[in-house]
């Protein structure tokens, strides 16, 4: 498998590590034509997701979270608490939906640490 977690250039990533391929069971394609994609992404408290990568920007709506949410890179270090998602948890009032816009990002992997599945709508644009 090879070590995309560096590489800046998201056409570079590996495709096997592309969420819906390496964690189908927390990506659920709802829709897919050459411009966008939507993904249904589910994750059960305490269950943490295989390693993988989103190479598109994209803007996720989640309906349910709760913190604490981890981030971890390929390799199992704990990554800091600076990437999209996770500092707009850490600053949602918890009210309606939160909306988080999203750079590509690198493989990795999440855990839901909370006692509340997590689950929202992934929209990818490719470019």
């Amino acid at each position: 498998m090879a070590n995309d977690h560096g590489s800046l250039e998201p056409s570079t990533w590996d495709p096997a590590l592309d969420a819906v391929i390496a964690a189908p069971d927390h990506h659920k394609v709802l829709f897919e034509n050459d411009r966008v994609r939507v993904l249904e992404v589910t994750l059960e408290p305490n269950d943490e997701e295989p390693v993988h990568h989103h190479r598109w920007p994209s803007v996720f709506v989640f309906d349910a979270i709760k913190p604490p949410v981890h981030d971890f890179a390929p390799d199992g270090t704990q990554l800091p608490p600076n990437r999209d998602v996770i500092q707009a948890i850490q600053s949602w009032d918890g009210q309606g939906c939160l909306v988080v816009h999203m750079a590509p990002q690198p493989a990795g992997r999440v855990l839901n640490g909370s006692d509340q599945t997590l689950h929202g709508i992934r929209i990818e644009m490719k470019v």
